[in-house]
């Protein structure tokens, strides 16, 4: 969620004062990290900050960046500001809509600006308009929903996030994933069944193995602030964490389903532009989706290492 987003949505819905935000911070040091190939000695910044509206009270949010990176203190305040104002509803429509993925430019920005359907203004969502067929409260957190499969993968060796062909399908169709829409979208007419926590945690933890145990930990670090699926109290927080690893088992899908066509050498050359790590270590969705998009540049055509 973009940092400009919640202070003129919170005037514009509410016209409420708000007080603050208030910031705190700490750093912790001598912590080794890997960066680029290479270890280094580092640390981290944390921030907490706390937002007040008047009328419906305070509700704090918590960020972090490594220290060695570009405008760490402001990724930081950013990150803990953005989940401050989430706490009062700031943008939870993200979860209401089927993103697609967009290209992005070297600054990781859209290049182009991705058109707002009329229910997410908020002068028409007063007006009552909602997304069609999902209610806004129990729809899950469809940003992370976005793309489906390319087709059948025919080799997983280059990249060991990913399991067999055979495996990956038959655990999606387990786990109720969709794999046969290009977009994501469920067939309409299709009800959402009402889980249980238990259920879910199951359906979370058999993606463990297809997406790979570090880019699963830190979906569940990222979105639950846990290691274990169990120890994730809210049921929609559960909802959300299972959509982000059923959206990475289609990115994982859609990189091996182009990775034949594309030279080692170029695979390279793109994983040093990105400064990402082997395919097989990636660990976080930012990156998979660079780096799943850099390929499909390349086979399309469309990005500057391409042949």
């Amino acid at each position: 969620m973009p940092t400009r987003v919640p202070t003129p949505t919170a005037s514009t819905l509410w016209s409420a004062r708000r007080a603050g935000p208030n910031y705190e911070t700490a750093t912790m040091n001598n912590i080794t990290r890997t960066k680029r190939n290479t270890e280094i000695v580092t640390g981290k910044i944390l921030v907490t900050c706390k937002v007040t509206i008047d009328g419906l009270g305070t509700h704090s949010g918590t960020g972090e960046e490594w220290a060695d990176e570009d405008n760490a203190m402001t990724s930081a305040e950013a990150q803990a500001f953005k989940r401050a104002c989430s706490c009062f509803g700031l943008g939870r429509y993200f979860y209401d809509f089927d993103a697609p993925w967009v290209d992005i430019d070297d600054k990781g920005r859209p290049k182009k600006t991705p058109v707002l359907t009329p229910w997410m203004i908020p002068d028409n969502w007063r007006k009552g308009q909602r997304q069609p067929g999902k209610a806004a409260a129990s729809s899950p957190p469809a940003g992370q929903t976005s793309s489906g499969s390319n087709g059948p993968v025919t080799s997983t060796h280059r990249n060991g996030n990913s399991a067999p062909p055979s495996a990956t399908s038959n655990k999606s169709r387990q786990n109720g994933s969709s794999n046969g829409s290009a977009t994501g979208v469920k067939p309409e007419g299709t009800a959402e069944q009402p889980q249980s926590g238990s259920e879910l945690d199951q359906r979370i933890a058999a993606l463990q193995e297809t997406v790979g145990i570090k880019l699963y930990r830190w979906v569940l670090r990222e979105y639950g602030h846990a290691n274990q699926p169990h120890l994730v109290r809210d049921v929609q927080l559960k909802k959300k964490i299972l959509d982000v690893l059923e959206s990475a088992t289609r990115g994982l899908r859609r990189m091996e389903a182009v990775l034949d066509r594309v030279p080692e050498q170029q695979v390279s050359a793109l994983l040093a532009k990105l400064q990402a790590p082997p395919l097989h270590e990636i660990a976080d969705m930012p990156t998979l989706v660079q780096v799943v998009q850099g390929l499909e540049g390349i086979v399309n055509g469309s990005h500057p290492g391409a042949a």
